[in-house]
């Protein structure tokens, strides 16, 4: 599945989620729409961010490990930080609902992203597949086993020039 769609995905789930939410809690408004605005206008920067480091690299874009833990770790530090407020009652449940509202963010997020990496598909003819970690771009209209092929060449192409490159940096 391309990266796009399961963005949609991922927003519709989410947006479910939230719905479920909104209906079991006040609804701040304000709140809802500076997350859903500010949720849309981060996932597209990141997908476009994403995009431009496809291109940069060879149609191929792996997140490293270092990104992939601070992300990680700068979340479960924030859901740490939240759970000990609301534990020790520095955080008064009133406040709490308030930001209940954040959740129509998430849905944005994956929406926004969703958006971005589909304009970039449709300004280069070509389209953002993922697995795992790893981000790639192949041309429209080839089939599952075209694509698999151009995507092993792809893969190879790389792989080579990259030794390439590490064999004359070690000669110098």
């Amino acid at each position: 599945m391309r990266v796009y769609q399961w963005n949609l995905v991922f927003g519709i789930v989410w947006s479910f989620i939230a719905t479920i939410q909104v209906g079991l809690h006040p609804f701040n408004v304000g709140v809802a729409l500076v997350a859903g605005i500010g949720g849309f206008v981060a996932g597209v920067v990141s997908a476009r961010g994403t995009a431009g480091r496809i291109e940069k690299n060879g149609g191929e874009y792996r997140a490293s490990r270092k990104r992939t833990l601070i992300v990680v770790g700068l979340g479960l530090a924030f859901g740490a930080l939240l759970f000990y407020l609301i534990l020790s009652e520095a955080l008064s449940l009133n406040a709490l609902l308030e930001f209940y509202s954040l959740y129509v963010g998430i849905p944005a997020l994956y929406f926004g992203i969703a958006v971005g990496f589909r304009t970039w598909e449709a300004r280069n003819g070509k389209e953002i597949m993922w697995e795992g970690r790893t981000f790639y771009s192949v041309p429209k209209g080839l089939s599952s086993q075209e694509k698999y092929q151009y995507r092993a060449e792809q893969w190879y192409r790389l792989r080579i020039r990259n030794s390439g490159e590490q064999e004359a940096s070690s000669k110098v």
